[in-house]
């Protein structure tokens, strides 16, 4: 048997093979659903089926540069709240705004915020697990609201109503942006992650 044929198999699922419709530079990528399913107060019977998400989490370099210097980092967290409408069988994302952000360390270009307040605190991180001569981070933090970031795989401006990436066809098409964190490591590339959800509507 060939080896075109062998990467056609369903058992041979080749992540070289993997064609996600992207020119982005992507590293890892994880996708999961969920259905809730709620129970009558008092009533012995099955379980209603409520509305189900989908989850998708996308790690990639945010630049072709290595980063030169100290250590960095940056993030954004929207929260939301979900709502469902039952005949309709479509969920809501009600966003609570542009959410809570930070910048840790110097030079990062990348990243603006909309809102800021400098010298609260220091951010540290440290662990030892690769040995004592580990390099940890520490850096003063700015706090805000809201992000711009203009670097790769998916640049965003944060919205007051909630903010959208759209991620391509073959992995869903768009999604509301719930985590964003940039690392920056010296003499590494910068990685970007994001954690994206949305909703799944009915196919009946």
């Amino acid at each position: 048997m060939g080896a075109h044929n062998m990467a056609d198999n369903d058992s041979c699922l080749l992540v070289g093979n993997l064609d996600l419709g992207l020119s982005q530079c992507i590293i890892s990528i994880s996708r999961s659903c969920k259905t809730e399913f709620v129970t009558a107060c008092g009533e012995e019977t099955d379980p209603l089926e409520g509305p189900s998400t989908v989850s998708l989490s996308i790690t990639g370099y945010a630049s072709h540069d290595i980063w030169v210097g100290k250590s960095a980092k940056a993030g954004v967290s929207i929260p939301y709240i979900q709502k469902y409408d039952c005949e309709n069988d479509k969920i809501y994302f009600i966003c609570s705004g542009r959410g809570q952000s930070y910048i840790a360390g110097e030079g990062i270009y990348l990243v603006s915020l909309y809102k800021s307040v400098e010298g609260k605190c220091e951010m540290l991180s440290a662990s030892s697990t690769s040995g004592p001569a580990t390099i940890y981070m520490s850096q003063p933090q700015t706090t805000g609201y809201g992000m711009t970031y203009t670097g790769a795989p998916f640049s965003f401006i944060t919205q007051p109503e909630g903010t959208e990436i759209s991620v391509g066809d073959v992995l869903g098409g768009t999604y509301y942006l719930q985590n964003f964190s940039l690392e920056c490591q010296s003499g590494q590339l910068p990685t970007a992650t994001y954690s994206l959800i949305a909703g799944i509507e009915s196919t009946e």
